[in-house]
């Protein structure tokens, strides 16, 4: 156990935003995906995600369809998805719309909530509660290139698929 959550969003079927990811991450033990996984065609993300050597936890985007869950032969959670980690509690979501997940989050008193959709990366916090978007593995938005993040013991730290240089840092 490596006591590390890969984060990532808005794959839409983009294989190589799934491999830098990998890369990048090193050693984890499983990945948390905000939705938007696949892509009306087939791209070989399908295999990746189903032969995972880890849990990946997915939660549905607007751009997920009921069939992409067999292709990937993981469950799509929707529109949440729960984690308890390291003490944790996490909520996963696609945040289409944003609102009712950042109502729910402070509610139950999520300890983090990741989201994706904007593809566009930030970390804020609110209350008790930080509201982590890794931004987009494929398609980014804005200033900042394709990213994704991971959560270990020190805190959370989005960063560039390319190279790894860190875009937004937050310690527990």
């Amino acid at each position: 156990m490596e006591n590390r959550l890969g984060i990532i969003s808005d794959t839409h079927g983009h294989e190589e935003a799934w491999t830098d990811a990998l890369r990048q991450w090193g050693p984890i033990d499983g990945v948390l995906h905000a939705g938007d996984v696949l892509s009306d065609v087939s791209t070989g993300l399908e295999e990746m995600i189903r032969t995972a050597p880890f849990p990946v936890v997915i939660s549905r985007g607007n751009c997920d369809r009921p069939e992409h869950e067999s292709m990937i032969g993981r469950p799509i959670m929707a529109p949440y998805a729960t984690v308890w980690w390291n003490s944790l509690l996490i909520l996963v979501g696609h945040g289409a719309p944003f609102q009712p997940l950042r109502a729910l989050a402070l509610q139950c008193g999520a300890d983090l909530v990741v989201y994706g959709h904007t593809h566009v990366s930030s970390i804020v916090r609110e209350q008790k509660t930080i509201f982590l978007n890794p931004g987009s593995a494929s398609l980014p938005k804005g200033r900042d290139p394709a990213s994704a993040a991971f959560l270990d013991g020190r805190g959370i730290r989005i960063f560039t698929l390319e190279d790894g240089v860190t875009l937004h840092e937050e310690l527990w």
